[in-house]
């Protein structure tokens, strides 16, 4: 499908010349070259790279740049740096923890998003949504429900979970960096037909978190980590939540004891796959099962089982503490007073702290809410608290989750993939370029 009224989003040099002016466009001062991955560091290493790569890349195409050819090649080499780790199994390679282990991994994110950025970058938006729309089922047919579902709307805030919502899933959170062609979707979509976009994820903000592995353009989107916990606002001030000092001393010797698991040989891959170990503000995640479901059910449930011993040695009576078990992840959540007791912190609180610190006038919609698990409905829960003009957006083939959502907001849209999520938002921001949008700095459309 073409995008309606789109002009070219990439600029590459043609043989008569440039497409647009190349004056004072960014370019990245580190070339990637082809390379060998033997090892976690080495694939983290590359990664890390190809966000320093693509950051200019999307500042350029905001700024109606062209976009640096040797970029394009950077991206490539570091997708074919990739693919020489193939042990075997297609996409499946093997991964050295240090000189005596090694796993297997699932690279198939990080190649398959690298494909789709060259391919972006070399053929156009509207190739690139007809290159995508091959990948799925009936793939024309939610994109145009997505945009009648829209409707042109301009809402106030845009509210969103990150993996598996708006980016797909990564095996490992460390080497998930956003695509070029997702931040083009997304930050034209939260600057022309938004006041406030939210992300609020479960990642914690920094260290290493949702700025490291984005690449959006500044003062675009407002960033929570730690489910709200702690935030960037758009005008790149950090926010964080109180916490009881006595309590930091318990979640800081939950963190030392859990970090001694590393040490201990049937539990070290935990620490490399998935969200591995994340210490977030007021709460701790490992993971104990992937994305490809490559650790045995045995030792994952080991891993759950040592975890629930630990909290239960520093918080006998659960206090403190909340153990919640997505399956994948372990996570461990100072608790908050709730009508029923001590609960865990979730979304929904987060989203409440960031009103009260920058004021997202929760009362006044359209707001739109956008999610893929059940830990994303707190935030659509708590934004009808404040007004039931809200619209929803959920990517689950969970019907019985899909249901929830629906009960919960009768104006909901249901699709199967981050990719169609992301052409939906990407298409419908086109047709806004006429209306007032928030424009935000730095953003040339």
């Amino acid at each position: 499908m073409r995008s309606p009224d789109s002009t070219p989003s990439t600029f590459i040099e043609k043989g008569q010349g440039f497409s647009l002016p190349t004056k004072e466009y960014s370019i990245p001062d580190i070339d990637i070259s082809l390379q060998p991955i033997h090892s976690f560091k080495d694939l983290f290493h590359l990664k890390a790279l190809t966000r320093i790569i693509r950051l200019p890349i999307v500042k350029n195409i905001f700024s109606a740049r062209v976009i640096n050819p040797r970029s394009i090649e950077s991206l490539k080499n570091a997708r074919r740096s990739l693919e020489d780790v193939y042990f075997r199994d297609y996409e499946t390679s093997i991964i050295h923890i240090d000189d005596i282990h090694s796993i297997n991994v699932d690279l198939s994110y990080e190649i398959r998003e690298l494909k789709k950025d060259t391919y972006y970058l070399e053929h156009g938006e509207d190739s690139f949504i007809d290159y995508i729309s091959k990948l799925y089922n009936n793939f024309d047919g939610h994109v145009m429900r997505g945009l009648e579902f829209l409707d042109n709307l301009h809402f106030n805030c845009f509210i969103t979970d990150r993996d598996g919502t708006t980016n797909n899933y990564c095996g490992h959170y460390r080497s998930s960096i956003q695509p070029v062609y997702n931040a083009i979707f997304l930050s034209r979509f939260a600057s022309l037909c938004t006041e406030n976009p939210i992300f609020i994820t479960s990642a914690p903000l920094r260290n290493f978190g949702i700025i490291d592995v984005s690449v959006n353009p500044d003062n675009v989107f407002i960033y929570a980590g730690s489910k709200g916990r702690e935030f960037l606002d758009l005008d790149l001030v950090e926010h964080r939540a109180f916490i009881d000092p006595a309590r930091q001393v318990k979640l800081d010797e939950l963190a030392a004891k859990v970090s001694e698991l590393e040490k201990k040989t049937e539990f070290e891959k935990f620490f490399y796959v998935g969200s591995g170990l994340q210490l977030k503000f007021g709460q701790l995640t490992i993971a104990r099962q992937d994305v490809a479901n490559s650790i045995a059910e045995e030792d994952s449930l080991a891993l759950l089982q040592s975890i629930s011993d630990i909290v239960r040695e520093i918080d006998p009576d659960s206090s403190i503490f909340k153990i919640v078990d997505t399956g994948k992840d372990i996570e461990v959540i100072l608790t908050v007073n709730g009508q029923n007791g001590v609960r865990g912190f979730d979304k929904g609180d987060g989203l409440k702290f960031i009103d009260d610190q920058i004021d997202l006038c929760l009362d006044k919609g359209p707001h739109l809410v956008c999610g893929d698990t059940a830990s994303d409905l707190p935030m659509l829960e708590a934004v009808l608290e404040y007004t039931d003009d809200v619209y929803a957006i959920f990517v689950t083939r969970d019907i019985a989750l899909s249901r929830k959502v629906v009960q919960l907001c009768p104006n909901t849209l249901i699709v199967p993939s981050p990719d169609i999520l992301l052409t939906i938002l990407g298409v419908a921001a086109l047709t806004m370029k006429r209306r007032k949008g928030r424009k935000s700095p730095g953003i040339f459309l």
